[in-house]
């Protein structure tokens, strides 16, 4: 019997990616501020073995498409403005539409469990629902084929 090796935690990179990325927003959405604060998201002693390959790359990668993201988050708010969404929830929202787009390896279940998650720890109960009802219209489109088997 092999013993499972402990790999690195996706969901505290997730955790670390919801924190930047909101310290990347609220600084403007300037790129050269990212090194410094996944540094800073890197150092933090309650995220050791967190995964800081996928923590980079979901920032990068979140931050390098934004735009694109947040036309397809506009998309599924319809009727909403992003200027009225706060950003905690836009983010996690980024992180997950990013995700449904990119990493199509990682069910689409997955990601919206993962992301309903980061909205306990920093959300309150409302937007857990509201999290969840973008991040479904988000996926039909995205991952259609995956949904309808």
């Amino acid at each position: 019997m092999s013993k499972k090796k402990n790999s690195p935690n996706r969901h505290l990179a997730r955790e670390s990616a919801v924190e930047a990325l909101y310290a990347w927003h609220n600084g403007g959405n300037d790129a050269a501020m990212l090194p410094a604060i996944l540094s800073d998201r890197l150092k933090q002693e309650d995220k050791r073995g967190q995964d800081e390959v996928y923590l980079r790359e979901v920032v990068y990668g979140v931050s390098e498409t934004c735009d694109d993201l947040d036309a397809m988050i506009s998309q599924a708010v319809q009727g909403r403005s992003l200027r009225s969404i706060a950003h905690v929830e836009l983010n996690v929202l980024r992180i997950a539409a990013w995700e449904l787009k990119n990493r199509l390896e990682i069910p689409y279940k997955v990601i919206i469990n993962e992301a309903l998650e980061l909205t306990r720890a920093y959300a309150d109960e409302p937007s857990r629902g509201f999290i969840n009802g973008v991040l479904d219209k988000v996926a039909q489109t995205l991952r259609e084929a995956e949904i309808k088997k």
